[in-house]
């Protein structure tokens, strides 16, 4: 695993160094996950469960409260020391774990293990945040991201049945699996230190007012009058839409998504677990159950990275699709192996889902707001998954209980793929920065554009003078022009402005996209002169 994690340009770029502290900080997790399984759930009847797993849930509930508004932003501010924000995180993740290790038996279980959740959360956001400055170029973000969801898993699957190994050693117990998830803690503060020093640095980041600047436009741009470009000025209402749209991109219609898929697995989760108990099923169904699981977050992972060149949005309908069809199979054909199949596919989607999320999160967000970006998701993600979960406490018929997911996920799609839609098409377009200028072959505003390389007419910059010539005999910045060739090639083509009135007209088609051969000196030849006029000079 260690070679697989260098592969493609990760160790240069430092991601393979935050891949080694992410293995660390899920097997803490996973242990942490089985000494608590173990002293709430397992150990106690199914009516005792239910209570204490729905305070459980409430509990769980209340680091969330802080994450968006305060813990979010904080992390925003300290965009400097990013490195050593992920060892104090991990420090004092591991100074919890040993004091939980001597409260499994008391009240103080709970704010203990709330805690440990809290700052396990914030330290996905802030390692989520990491990742677009350690990104390889060989690689996109929702490959990264699959990268490292598919070590986690790894790490999670080997270090829960050691945990459990360990816990039924006689005179051992619960208590020493989490006094070695607080060293695995530990060991996490000397690797966050390993990371780049780039991770500390804001150098070619954007900023929120630059994308939002972007997006909008300057409000008089240079050669317009007081109303703006045109003789018109956009109105606040536009301006302010525009804003939001560059400042959240297609964020919030694919956290949508995942919250349903993310409460689909709280529910499927509880329910199952609950349900199997209470038919009499044996620990052979629940480790089944988990195990189903288990392989339907690896699956996803791995479908999600090779997927990974699509856009997120794909992932999204995808997984959509998956739930919902094993969601309504479980209902038509309710049983024990059905029900498992739809854990498995749900989990499935959920994996996909997340990585898309959190990709176009990475791709959309500026970056001195991506920390709170990431805090708001992830309570968002949580408050469905506690939501889910709530529901799945219910008692009520196998069939009856898959129908739920499915409606709530058939509902989703439809309008959801149409929203994609609209996200990907509205975010396809470049939006200029400012006022620029066009070269002299392009035609008007008002006027469609000829060539391929012209984009549609409200994607174009204003219409503005010409720049001086360079000693070359070439318009400065020229070269940035859509459609324009380099100096001197004698074969290259511009697009023209209109026809040629030289031309015949059944030489041409209707919607022709008629090009003029430049001459010896890289300029557009002259077209010859009127009857009844003198040629026209060449300045």
């Amino acid at each position: 695993m260690r070679a697989s994690t260098r592969r493609d340009g990760a160790d240069r770029s430092g991601l393979a160094s935050l891949l080694d502290l992410s293995v660390v900080n899920a097997a803490g997790d996973a242990l942490v996950t089985v000494a608590l399984a173990g002293a709430l759930f397992f150990s106690v009847p199914v009516g005792e469960a239910r209570s204490k797993v729905a305070l459980y849930l409430l509990i769980t509930m209340v680091p969330f409260v802080l994450l968006a508004p305060v813990i979010g932003p904080l992390l925003d501010r300290v965009s400097h020391g990013r490195r050593t924000a992920l060892a104090a995180l991990c420090l004092a993740r591991g100074l919890l774990a040993w004091q939980l290790a001597g409260a499994l038996t008391g009240i103080a279980v709970y704010p203990l293990a709330l805690g440990l959740l809290m700052l396990s959360r914030a330290f996905g956001v802030a390692r989520s945040a990491v990742v677009p400055r350690v990104a390889p170029p060989e690689l996109t973000l929702v490959k990264v991201n699959s990268r490292m969801s598919m070590v986690n898993i790894v790490a999670g699957t080997v270090a829960a049945p050691v945990g459990l190994g360990i816990a039924n050693i006689p005179h051992v117990g619960y208590p020493w699996v989490l006094r070695i998830c607080a060293l695995l803690y530990m060991a996490g503060v000397l690797l966050a230190f390993n990371l780049p020093k780039k991770v500390d640095s804001n150098a070619g980041e954007r900023g929120l007012r630059d994308v939002v600047a972007a997006a909008t436009g300057p409000r008089n741009p240079v050669g317009a009058g007081e109303g703006g470009v045109g003789g018109t000025r956009p109105s606040i209402r536009v301006r302010a839409r525009a804003a939001v749209r560059a400042a959240l991109g297609a964020s919030p219609v694919a956290l949508r998504s995942t919250l349903v898929l993310r409460a689909t697995v709280g529910f499927l989760t509880f329910y199952l677990a609950f349900l199997l108990r209470a038919e009499g099923g044996t620990n052979l169904w629940l480790g089944a159950l988990a195990a189903a699981a288990a392989l339907g977050s690896g699956l996803g992972v791995l479908l999600g990275g090779r997927l990974g060149r699509r856009r997120p949005e794909r992932l999204l309908t995808l997984a959509l699709v998956l739930t919902t069809g094993g969601c309504v199979l479980a209902v038509v054909r309710y049983g024990k192996l059905t029900a498992l199949l739809a854990t498995l596919l749900a989990m499935l989607a959920a994996s996909m889902a997340k990585l898309a999320l959190d990709a176009i999160i990475q791709r959309d967000t500026a970056d001195d707001v991506r920390n709170s970006a990431f805090a708001r998701s992830e309570t968002f993600l949580q408050l469905g998954w506690v939501a889910g979960g709530a529901i799945g406490l219910v008692e009520m018929p196998g069939p009856v209980g898959f129908l739920v997911p499915a409606l709530a996920a058939g509902a989703t799609l439809f309008p959801q793929a149409r929203e994609i839609r609209r996200a990907r098409a509205a975010g396809g377009r470049p939006r200029p920065v400012g006022p620029a200028v066009l070269p002299a072959m392009m035609p008007p505003p008002d006027k469609e554009p000829y060539g391929p390389d012209a984009g549609p007419p409200d994607a174009t910059a204003p219409w503005g003078p010409l720049p001086p010539e360079t000693p070359a005999g070439r318009p400065a910045g020229e070269r940035d022009w859509p459609g324009t060739p380099a100096t001197g090639d004698a074969g290259a083509t511009l697009p023209a402005r209109r026809r040629r009135p030289w031309a015949r007209a059944a030489d041409l088609e209707p919607d022709s996209d008629t090009t003029l051969p430049l001459g010896q000196d890289g300029r557009p030849p002259v077209p010859p002169p009127r009857a009844g006029r003198p040629p026209r000079r060449r300045r």
